[in-house]
């Protein structure tokens, strides 16, 4: 039984994952500061890789260190504005237990990623990635 719930699991986590288009927008760069003992600032730039403009995007960044553990995700802004070859660049606030290892992190140790499941174009159509 603990075996067809491991083998589901995988699975399911194994096709949330493959979900996705990691290529669509790229992480162009990312930096996090503290603002104080429990708040920290992290901002980010995403850069557009679609054929069209988008105006609607279901995504998320998140971070990988050097042994590929996951830090993060956090949804994209959903209503962001990307045009062809543009970028978006939105600055979030976190409390502690969040991002807070990026700050311990030497940044060529880290590696961003992008998620997206969805969007709607410019021009009304629709793609999404299942």
């Amino acid at each position: 039984m603990r075996f067809s719930v491991l083998v589901i699991s995988v699975l399911t986590a194994t096709s949330a994952q493959a979900a996705c288009n990691g290529d669509l927008i790229a992480v162009q760069d990312w930096n996090i500061r503290p603002l104080d003992a429990t708040t920290n600032e992290l901002t980010y730039t995403v850069k557009s890789n679609a054929p069209k403009a988008i105006r609607m995007i279901d995504g998320q960044v998140g971070f990988k260190d050097a042994l590929g553990k996951s830090i993060g995700p956090l949804a994209i802004e959903r209503d962001a504005v990307l045009t062809v070859g543009g970028t978006f660049t939105e600055t979030r606030r976190w409390g502690p237990h969040t991002f807070e290892r990026l700050l311990k992190l030497k940044k060529d140790e880290v590696t961003p990623y992008t998620c997206v499941k969805a969007v709607l174009y410019e021009d009304g159509s629709k793609e999404e990635f299942k």
